[in-house]
């Protein structure tokens, strides 16, 4: 039986909880809102540096009515309760149970991916795996596991989270809700106990409304969408909203305009991968990049694809590491530009970065992730390289401008979510960016959609690969449709992006039905654009080059046809952000905008140049389409001139200010020589002062010697003396040496009589206990006591310490008693509680002296009168009664 089934079949849910800088106060309050009736155990586990101690399971106590289990070893599951594994131990979810590994010595840093992974295995899609805050990108891995076993993931809302890293390192397209940690208790509940929808016949009526409604709320048309997908999407909502039924959910809906753009959250996004069917990739790879390849060196070695619906952006990078395989050392001679389009601009931006979990790239060629790979914190970044050749962008394919000349477009599994109409829509749309180079179409094997055969001739009926034949020379018609799916995905279901959709929809641009000729503009370009001595570039609202003079190609390098391109793309090395604010500046306030001394920057494919750019609105007639004049000229001269100026003048400022510096140096230097100068003639004359002192010095000399000759006498007479003395030491050391043979016997007899001493003690069938000074320390215990305490060292500590407490009060005053009075002391029946075991003991306190007869101790001799209890292990303190 599999996993999912397996978890099916028990009808048993799992919380996971994953955490880690910040993570205590987040997983305070998470606690804090379970109700007392929670339907599921609930995991939780703190990513801490494994030489950390975590008291977690004491600090939720307090926060919780729920049982709080802190796992040592292994631990069976139980709805209602709250297991808290160790910080420094790999914990890991199996049949039902959740037990830790490894030995706690080790102490490795503890894994969130392996906790949620192993469960994902046994849990499936009862499985709800929660992020919370954290640093790093642990638990990456493991949420993907969770999504691709039909799992729940949920992450803390990363504006609330003090440490985000955590949450933002999950994939957007695996992860289904985003919510404050305040209400992830109340979101968990509803979607454990789950809303159950009629079938597709009896919800039509309903469905269609609550469609028509969203299409009220957000301009957006869904009810082109299979209704089997739709209605799973709307049943989890409804469990967030507590609606048990569409109608009741419409009202919801009616009244609560912000859950229109959490519905729309939960139908868009699904889940991609890296060479995704590698079959068809090995084909697009035998068969379709040769070709590419081979035509792209006629045209320039220049290639162009299209990704539509790009997702997290594995599908563009696939084909990005395809070619650069293929080409090998070749690849930077290339022009190749990989357009990836996505209507989220939460996915777009998590493509961007480039960063992947490990368990993403399963599917990659061995020899590829060292070379084109890099380690990222705990995870992996594609190449630099690689990352240029892919262009992100925000597109509704129902709205944006079609990319021309593209040599391939990859759509894959998209369609199939499309009603008939819709889909020739799209196919019309590839076929216009397709015609002019005769390129393929990719599109996955799910789909149904049938492109035409006067368009499309049908290379690959398995993977659905097509050739495009021919194609409308202007854009096609839009439908009425305002939103198209364009994420892709190999499942068939459809899962909800993150937050950012109403800035996405407040970005998003339409590209104007044109109502004019744009024939007639671009003869108008032929006859007079061209005679201007400065580059011109005519664009529309969507930055569509619609004609483009000679001298506007010459300065801005555009070597391509240029016409239907988007402007912002096809002048290579263009600052992207710095133009586009400009034109849309220049929309917004019908006016004019100047850019001087723009760099075509080289290391994103410009040639260095710069250039100097002015947009103005053209002002037509009411209702005709927004367009804008990119005045260009070529400044470069300008300022390469101004710079080698500035830097002619930089190189003589600091020629002079060296030229000051030394002549100042060489002032101070000549002042140095002067002073010097001065210094040798005061030196000279103590020279000469110095030369009558050495002669007096000598003569000094001379009568000391006399005195030295004198003392050497004296010296032989005190040898003598010495010699007398040392005869006397070592008659005293001969005495000395016998003594020492003396003390080493008496030491080793006293050594035999602590031996025997030791072993009486050691072999008593009593329990014997030694505590020293006035602190009573425990100095040392026979085996019969180690046993009681189950082998926990006790040395060194009070004797209060370890036997005090409420219970043991009396006790513990006996003993200081018999230190203080210098008396024994006994007691009758006494029950103590130890670590092992529990019973009645009988005490005798005996006082112990030391040499002056001082009282320096006290021993206990202890009994057991009574029966004698095991304990269960675990138990940490010695309780007396």
């Amino acid at each position: 039986m599999s996993a999912e089934e397996n978890a099916q079949h028990d009808g048993k849910e799992l919380v996971v909880v994953g955490s880690s800088a910040g993570g205590i106060g987040a997983l305070s309050v998470f606690v804090g809102t379970l109700p007392r009736d929670f339907p599921a155990p609930v995991v939780l586990a703190q990513h801490l540096d494994p030489q950390r101690q975590s008291n977690l399971g004491t600090i939720l106590e307090r926060h919780t009515t729920l049982p709080i289990v802190v796992v040592n070893d292994r631990v069976k599951l139980e709805r209602g309760k709250v297991y808290v594994v160790p910080s420094n131990r790999h914990v890991k979810i199996f049949d039902g149970e959740v037990y830790v590994e490894g030995d706690h010595e080790d102490r490795p840093r503890p894994s969130v991916d392996l906790l949620l992974s192993t469960a994902a295995k046994s849990y499936g899609e009862s499985l709800i795996a929660v992020v919370l805050t954290g640093s790093g990108s642990d638990g990456a891995a493991g949420a993907v596991e969770v999504k691709n076993a039909g799992g729940t993931v949920i992450i803390q809302n990363p504006e609330s989270a003090p440490y985000p890293s955590m949450p933002l390192s999950l994939p957007p397209t695996i992860v289904d809700h985003v919510v404050d940690v305040e209400q992830m208790a109340d979101l968990i509940v509803s979607l454990l106990r789950g809303i159950h929808l009629p079938s597709e016949e009896r919800a039509e009526d309903p469905l269609r409304e609550l469609l028509a409604q969203v299409s009220r709320h957000t301009n957006i048309d869904f009810r082109n969408y299979k209704p089997s997908t739709i209605l799973r999407r709307i049943a989890r909502r409804m469990a967030v909203t507590h609606t048990g039924s569409l109608r009741e959910y419409a009202a919801h809906l009616d009244a609560h305009h912000e859950e229109a753009q959490e519905l729309i959250r939960a139908f868009l996004i699904k889940v991609t991968g890296f060479f995704r069917d590698p079959e068809a990739f090995e084909f697009i790879r035998e068969k379709v990049m040769p070709e590419l390849i081979a035509q792209g060196r006629e045209q320039g070695k220049v290639l162009r694809f299209w990704s539509a619906g790009c997702s997290t952006g594995e599908e563009p990078y696939s084909l990005a590491l395809l070619l650069a395989d293929l080409l090998g050392p070749e690849l930077p001679e290339w022009s190749i530009k990989i357009f990836a389009t996505d209507l989220d601009e939460g996915v777009i931006n998590f493509a961007r970065r480039g960063v992947y979990p490990a368990n993403i790239l399963d599917e990659l060629p061995d020899d590829y992730l060292p070379r084109y790979f890099e380690p990222f914190d705990q995870s992996f970044r594609i190449a630099k390289t690689l990352r240029q050749m892919v262009i992100f962008g925000q597109q509704d394919l129902s709205r944006g401008v079609p990319f021309p000349r593209i040599d391939l477009v990859s759509c894959r599994n998209l369609l199939i979510y499309l009603k008939p109409e819709l889909q020739q829509s799209v196919l019309d749309l590839f076929a216009y960016s397709l015609h002019q180079t005769n390129g393929f179409l990719f599109l996955g094997k799910a789909e149904t959609a049938r492109p035409t055969k006067a368009t499309f001739e049908l290379i690959n009926k398995k993977w659905k690969i097509y050739r495009c034949k021919s194609g409308a020379l202007t854009f096609p018609p839009r439908q009425n449709s305002t939103l198209l799916p364009t994420t892709m995905s190999d499942r068939t279901y459809l899962m909800r992006p993150l937050a950012g959709y109403e800035k996405q929809m407040a970005t998003q641009h339409e590209l104007p039905a044109p109502d004019f000729d744009i024939a007639q503009l671009r003869r108008f370009n032929e006859l007079v654009l061209r005679q201007l001595p400065f580059g011109v570039v005519v664009i529309d609202r969507s930055y569509r080059i619609l004609s483009v003079n000679g001298n506007a190609r010459r300065v801005l390098g555009i070597r391509d046809i240029a016409n239907d391109q988007d402007f912002l793309h096809a002048v290579r090395g263009l600052p992207y952000a710095l133009v586009r604010n400009a034109i849309d500046t220049a929309f917004r306030e019908r006016g004019t905008v100047s850019l001087g001394d723009v760099e075509l920057d080289s290391a994103t494919g410009g040639d260095g140049r710069f250039v100097n750019l002015s947009v103005m609105i053209m002002h037509a007639e009411t209702g005709s389409p927004e367009l804008a004049v990119v005045c260009v000229s070529d400044a470069s001269d300008f300022v390469k001139t101004r710079r080698r100026l500035e830097d002619v003048q930089a190189e003589q400022e600091k020629l002079a200010n060296d030229l000051g510096a030394t002549n100042k140096r060489l002032n101070e230097l000549n002042k140095e020589l002067q002073d010097a100068n001065e210094e040798f003639q005061a030196a000279n004359e103590e020279l000469m002062l110095t030369q009558e002192e050495l002669q007096a010095t000598n003569e000094e000399f001379e009568a000391t010697n006399e005195e030295l000759q004198a003392t050497n006498e004296e010296l032989e007479t005190n040898n003598e003396e010495l010699q007398a003395t040392n005869e006397e030491l070592q008659t005293t050391n001969d005495e000395l040496s016998a003594r020492t043979v003396e003390l080493q016997e008496t030491t080793r007899q006293l050594t035999n009589e602590q031996t025997r001493l030791g072993e009486i003690v050691e072999l008593s069938p009593s329990y014997i206990l030694l505590l020293k000074g006035p602190s009573l320390l425990i100095e040392m215990y026979n085996p019969r006591y180690r046993s009681l305490f189950e082998g926990r060292d006790a040395i060194g500590r009070s004797f209060e310490d370890v036997f005090g407490g409420a219970d043991t009060e009396e006790f513990v005053q006996l003993v200081r008693e018999a230190y203080r009075q210098d008396a024994t002391k006994r007691t009758d029946k006494t029950k103590l509680r130890f670590p092992g075991e529990q019973g009645e003991f009988a005490h005798t306190i005996v006082p112990v002296h030391d040499a002056a007869g001082a009282v320096d101790g006290v021993v206990i001799y202890t009994e057991s009168v009574g029966e004698r209890v095991g304990l269960e292990p675990g138990k940490a303190a010695v309780e007396l009664k």
